[in-house]
């Protein structure tokens, strides 16, 4: 692990720590998503291969707890969407990790700032 990425994850777990609500662990999800999936982007363009999969991964394992973490009795509609948002974007990164298309990563990282940016207008 380089200075920066023990930084960047020391960083966030203080963040995690500190959040005063669950609606900010929620954004900050959303952050670590997008930024894993700019690095992903990156050394995909590197042709690094061990470092795409790694930030690929992370990304996943993010869409993964904000769709466990979704109230699926009392959240209606909206859990509903968002439950479906969250398997077609994993359904996009698995795709775009196999044929190496950073267009896919791009689309749900657009996907996932309109997300974020939603509940930071709820705060």
């Amino acid at each position: 692990m380089t200075n920066l990425e023990y930084a960047s994850n020391a960083y966030l777990k203080t963040m995690v720590n500190t959040s005063e609500s669950k609606l900010d662990l929620v954004i900050l999800l959303y952050d670590g998503a997008i930024e894993f999936l700019h690095k992903a982007v990156f050394y995909m363009g590197r042709q690094d291969v061990a470092k795409k999969l790694h930030y690929m991964s992370k990304s996943l394992d993010i869409i993964t707890e904000l769709l466990n973490s979704l109230n699926m009795k009392d959240g209606g509609e909206v859990a509903c969407n968002l439950q479906n948002l969250y398997i077609y974007m994993m359904k996009e990164l698995t795709s775009a990790n196999i044929r190496n298309d950073p267009e896919k990563i791009n689309r749900v990282q657009g996907l996932l700032r309109v997300l974020r940016d939603g509940w930071k207008g709820i705060r």
